[in-house]
């Protein structure tokens, strides 16, 4: 369990973070025992009034018995899906999905002929789920004695998040019916970073980089450089991101990926800007200031040596792209331009503080609350119902699923069509007409609460 809270705790990061050493003011002391309910939500309340983006719109009237996880969320406006509280010696305060938990994601969609699953769509390598021998395109037909429907949905989420075993039924697809195939276990446990995903594909007797990334782990651009050397080397002439499952994480590493793209963001360039309440006030960052707010182990200048000179990138996203990824999105358009592929992204333009008690050892609670809205530096943003892409491509519209880097990959080859103008009309809507057109369900994987970055 230790190594499984710790994991949760540090394999995500929220999209900026600035560790803040919370002191307490004088009018916040009271009579109530440390490390106290009444205590915890006392500072909670002084916390949040000062730093909270929406601190006006806080409750006059709050009631302090409560437990804190309750009381937390009694402060929060009811558009804030993202601000959290967690113990940090209580592992059921930590939000868990069936990624962090298990190492794989899924949807559960419905066809045409009306058959329900859940579908595979992604693995973490040297995840439990690798392990167990999953892989995407899988087909599951039910999960630790439930099985999928449109209607057990919200019980199989609840189940997940709450077991350390899954039980999984894979089956296959064969004449529009579900034949078994197989059973899986898969147990929680620790899962590592993620490797990038890098290639170099022919396109029309051209070069296209492709690089997938899974999330945005604070130290990555010293990782990023090696395959920015290989398209460099190559001299591609167009480079496919594909952001689909990424929810986010350092805007450092953010910041790393969009100075290698282009070679317009030198050091000094605008790049980033956040915006506050009356206390936090406006914020803004340079490339090279952003980059430099992270862990990173590579020098700026020593990063640019690999950039590009792009001034086109296609970005490939989905409902999972979250944070730090919607950050390269916005943030490079006034740059280059962005040609985005895929789906709608989550929409989590906020930036969070970590917020912890240091006069009270007693009080266990950290709290990460939405400080700063984001924007570029056309003060663009404002996209908490997500950013549209200027072509929508159906992940799901061609079954099996293909593995990501494919050609074959439906999005990916989308993109391809793009490229070489040869993108038809029907990707500009959903297309209804595909052969195994699906309509997604809303999983508990794919709601805004399991975006949420938690560093310690």
């Amino acid at each position: 369990m230790k190594k499984l809270m710790r994991w949760s705790l540090l394999c995500y990061t929220i999209l900026f973070t600035i560790l803040y050493s919370c002191r307490a003011d004088e009018d916040m002391l009271s009579t109530y025992p440390a490390g106290s309910s009444q205590q915890v939500n006392q500072w909670m309340l002084k916390t949040m009034q000062r730093y909270y983006l929406w601190a006006d719109q806080i409750p006059s009237q709050t009631n302090i018995d409560q437990n804190p996880k309750d009381y937390f969320k009694s402060l929060l406006t009811k558009d804030d899906q993202f601000s959290v509280a967690i113990k940090k010696d209580d592992p059921g305060t930590i939000p868990q999905s069936v990624r962090t938990l298990f190492g794989f994601d899924f949807s559960v969609i419905q066809q045409q002929n009306q058959l329900t699953f859940a579908l595979v769509k992604m693995v973490l390598e040297d995840s439990p789920a690798k392990r167990a021998g999953l892989q995407r395109g899988d087909i599951i037909t039910g999960i630790n004695e439930l099985n999928v429907s449109p209607e057990n949905v919200n019980k199989i989420m609840a189940t997940v998040s709450g077991s350390r075993t899954l039980s999984l039924k894979i089956a296959e697809l064969k004449d529009n019916q579900l034949v078994f195939k197989r059973s899986v276990d898969v147990q929680a446990m620790l899962s590592f970073n993620q490797p990038l995903l890098s290639k170099i594909l022919e396109v029309n007797n051209d070069k296209a980089g492709y690089l997938y990334l899974a999330d945005f782990q604070d130290g990555l651009a010293s990782s990023l450089v090696k395959p920015f050397q290989e398209f460099k080397g190559q001299n591609i002439r167009h480079l496919i991101l594909d952001l689909r499952y990424n929810g986010g994480g350092s805007v450092s590493s953010a910041a790393a990926l969009c100075a290698l793209i282009t070679d317009k963001l030198k050091s000094g360039t605008p790049f980033i800007v956040y915006k506050g309440n009356k206390n936090g006030g406006t914020v803004s960052h340079s490339i090279d200031q952003a980059f430099a707010n992270g862990n990173q182990n590579i020098s700026f200048d020593a990063l640019k040596a690999s950039a590009l000179s792009l001034s086109e990138v296609y970005i490939i996203t989905s409902a999972n792209t979250a944070s730090a990824a919607e950050v390269v999105i916005n943030n490079l358009k006034p740059y280059i331009k962005v040609t985005q592929i895929g789906d709608k992204t989550l929409g989590k333009d906020m930036a969070a503080f970590t917020l912890s008690d240091t006069e009270t050892p007693e009080n266990k609670w950290v709290i990460y609350p939405m400080v700063y809205k984001i924007f570029n530096i056309l003060d663009s943003g404002n996209y908490t119902s997500g950013i549209e892409p200027a072509l929508i491509a159906d992940e799901y519209a061609q079954l099996p699923l293909q593995p990501l880097g494919s050609k074959d990959e439906t999005l990916l080859a989308s993109a391809l069509l793009v490229i070489t103008g040869r993108a038809s009309s029907n990707l500009k809507t959903k297309s209804h007409n595909t052969k195994n057109m699906v309509f997604r369900i809303l999983a508990e994987s794919e709601k805004p609460e399991n975006f949420i970055k938690i560093p310690l």
